[in-house]
């Protein structure tokens, strides 16, 4: 479960996450929000499960979350934590059904038994979900052919028929079954702002739909990594390959209307229910051959399978190099080899599209530069829709794609004092693993000139910068919590206590221990 902590107080929210026992509570992560605007902003995009907000906050109060969040996620348990015992906050937390309401200053004891509460209601409330019959039954099926498919059954057909009968489930290990395959490419999707997890989750329902008339997703396994979903729909009995072939191309035509997502099929041959792991593994194996024919229905030990080698694709890391030593000649002359390598059909080139755009995506996220814009700018827009066209279409296409990255990255330069976009970065980053790579490939300049700015900048290098900001966020909590000395250290960056101890006693004069335990400071 996810837990948002909500206060303008930060040292209230650092006490929480620290002296939280977020394993023995079952809580996965615990997001921070500093006022109310982001904390509405972080149940749009996180959809935590558990809410503990304070009242006085500014840009929006925490009367307001609960509005936004009775309005848009009923589903998730609220509590208050605040200085403010006002008759009328209370009687509206009492109104909107809020879990708690605790005033500061606060006991961790009260706000581990608030948050037990709270998880306590989120799971009455699954519960009471999952009585629905249908919900069931989609639940058991789902487990049951994800075990299939992953061979947690067993192997034999004793052990997947005895696996069966302990589920009560009503066909028997030697039934006849066939899989739709379907692999698609979330690129296109992702561009349209759909988000990963509502992908999944249509996608499974579209399956079991349009291939079995199901009004769920029962039959479905979904799957995906960074670039593409998988899913594995399980056909009882031996369906025609017409009747397959159809019900396939009714789900890559809605797919593509209404998702931006164009999968490849792959149809396997009948096989007996035991043997399904052996049959997914090889259906696996065989689609990495056909994923990039989006749109396109093969059957297994039929088909001739295409396979695309890669002869004709572009290499992430060779473009990301060109990137990085913005060699505009170079990548021109890489990207017209690769053109000149394999056959310009709209197909072929509709392929070398996708990789190449998920390429520039991957490269605007990693440095935190937005990926949308790529979309946003009309110039792309237009170019991208003319792309597959021709070759010399996607030579132009992907000579724009290097000149926006590369204005994009001068803008982010230009636009902010290079020593003031580090500072940031490590104030936002100190407590984790960082050093000047990870600062300098913020910055768009190399490790050896960002150091060599930053010392005549600031008269200190900067590991002696991090280590600072590190000494003095330990010397606050040495003295604001009961965190042991190690947990401090561990919690503000330091893996190696006895090197904390030396970093801490070099620039405060004295220990940790002596620190905490003197009377004046």
């Amino acid at each position: 479960m996810k837990l948002l902590v909500c206060d303008d107080d930060i040292s209230t929210i650092d006490v929480i996450q620290s002296q939280l026992d977020c394993r023995e509570l079952g809580i996965s992560t615990i997001l921070r929000a500093y006022n109310g605007e982001m904390a509405e902003q972080i149940v749009d995009e996180e959809h935590p499960d558990l809410i503990l907000c304070d009242i006085d906050m500014p840009i929006r109060n925490g009367i307001d979350v609960l509005k936004y969040v009775h309005e848009k996620a009923p589903g998730t348990e609220f509590s208050f934590l605040t200085c403010y015992e006002k008759f009328e906050y209370a009687q509206m937390a009492v109104n909107y059904g809020v879990t708690s309401y605790l005033t500061k200053p606060f006991d961790m004891d009260e706000v581990k038994v608030c948050i037990q509460r709270m998880i306590a209601n989120t799971v009455k409330k699954k519960a009471a979900i999952d009585i629905n019959p249908q919900s069931q039954y989609d639940s058991l099926m789902s487990s049951i052919f994800r075990q299939a498919s992953d061979g947690m059954l067993g192997s034999t057909k004793e052990l997947v028929a005895a696996g069966l009968r302990m589920n009560g489930v009503s066909f028997g290990a030697d039934s006849i079954w066939r899989i739709i395959f379907t692999c698609a490419d979330m690129t296109d999707a992702i561009r349209k702002t759909w988000s990963k997890d509502l992908l999944l989750f249509t996608s499974s329902r579209m399956h079991d739909e349009a291939l079995l008339d199901y009004i769920g997703s029962a039959h479905t396994v979904v799957n995906s990594d960074d670039r593409f979903i998988w899913s594995l729909c399980f056909i009882e009995g031996d369906p025609d390959d017409s009747e397959l072939r159809e019900r396939s191309r009714t789900l890559i035509d809605f797919s593509d209307l209404h998702m931006s997502l164009r999968p490849a099929v792959l149809i396997s041959e009948p096989f007996q229910f035991y043997q399904a792991s052996t049959v997914v593994c090889d259906l696996y194996d065989r689609m990495r051959k056909v994923r990039y024919y989006g749109g396109k229905i093969f059957f297994m030990n039929r088909d001739v399978l295409p396979d695309i080698s890669d002869g004709g694709r572009p290499s992430e890391n060779q473009i990301l190099w060109y990137l990085k030593k913005r060699d505009e000649a170079g990548y021109n002359e890489y990207i017209n080899s690769l053109l000149d390598s394999m056959r310009c059909t709209v197909e072929n080139l509709n392929v070398f599209r996708r990789e190449l755009i998920h390429i520039f995506i991957t490269h605007f996220r990693d440095n935190g530069l937005s990926s949308n814009s790529i979309f946003l700018d009309q110039k792309i827009s237009s170019l991208d829709e003319l792309a597959c066209n021709s070759r010399s279409a996607m030579v132009d296409y992907a000579v724009a794609l290097f000149r926006f990255q590369q204005e994009k990255v001068r803008d982010v330069v230009d636009s902010e004092d290079i020593i003031e976009r580090a500072k940031k970065y490590i104030l936002e980053n100190f407590r984790e693993n960082i050093d000047r790579n990870d600062v300098a490939a913020i910055t768009f300049v190399t490790p050896n000139y960002l150091s060599k700015l930053f010392k005549n900048n600031m008269n200190m290098n900067l590991r002696e910068y991090i280590n600072q900001l590190r000494i003095e966020e330990a010397k606050r909590l040495l003295l604001s919590t009961e965190m042991s000395v190690s947990e401090i250290a561990s919690y503000v960056g330091y893996y190696n206590i006895s090197y904390f101890s030396t970093v801490f006693h070099k620039m405060v004069g004295v220990s940790p221990f002596s620190w905490r335990n003197q009377t004046e400071v």
